[in-house]
């Protein structure tokens, strides 16, 4: 009987370590074996962020991809003038790629790893860094978020916040906050089931996909 215990015991430690490791490769992966690839720049939605995006790739020279809905209508034609122009000065690298796909935060972090599992299979490296250009306010939450869709595949997700655009931005998220945690169980249910559960959201998520869409 002892023995027996013992055993599920050790089988249910095992278990729990499993599990733990498991939600939290996303995490590990970047540290301990990460892409290779040199850094990008991943822009949510565009408008300010693009334009600064677009200011830092003048500096720095990193791709940019831009990842946002078709309402947005991004990027804009000046915008495109100075992508084009940076084509010019960097004739070597892509200076920008659009990914139309994703209606909020989660949405578009899947939208990331997504387009990053075509790069792989593809058989091209992934960028160790991603840069992810948004405002000051919407971290940690769309760090994190982002970190745990694709840190599973080696990139370390790191925070590159620009300017609000107005004076009325809400303040700076904390980790206490529950949208980070929620943007995260969604993620870890999308890394699950294939789903964010967005569906759960009723009315919301109609918004949401009418507005974007």
């Amino acid at each position: 009987m002892a023995d027996a215990q013992a055993h599920r015991k050790c089988l249910l430690w095992l278990g729990c370590a499993l599990v733990a490791g498991w939600l939290a490769w996303p995490l590990l992966r970047p540290r301990l074996w990460p892409a290779s690839s040199s850094p990008w720049l991943v822009v949510l939605d565009g408008y300010h962020r693009l334009d600064g995006a677009l200011r830092r790739q003048a500096g720095n020279g990193e791709p940019i991809l831009l990842i946002t809905c078709p309402a947005t209508a991004q990027p804009t034609p000046a915008q495109l003038a100075q992508q084009s122009k940076a084509a010019r000065l960097l004739p070597q690298r892509p200076p920008m790629l659009v990914v139309l796909d994703g209606f909020d935060t989660a949405t578009q972090a899947v939208a990331l790893a997504q387009w990053l599992q075509r790069r792989q299979r593809r058989g091209n490296s992934l960028p160790r860094q991603l840069l992810l250009v948004s405002d000051l306010h919407h971290f940690p939450r769309a760090q994190f978020a982002t970190q745990i869709a694709v840190g599973g595949m080696g990139p370390e997700v790191l925070a590159f916040p620009v300017p609000a655009s107005t004076a009325s931005a809400p303040a700076p998220g904390s980790w206490s906050d529950w949208p980070v945690w929620r943007d995260a169980l969604r993620l870890q249910l999308w890394r699950l089931t294939g789903s964010t559960g967005a569906f759960l959201s009723g009315a919301e998520l109609r918004r949401k996909i009418e507005h974007c869409w």
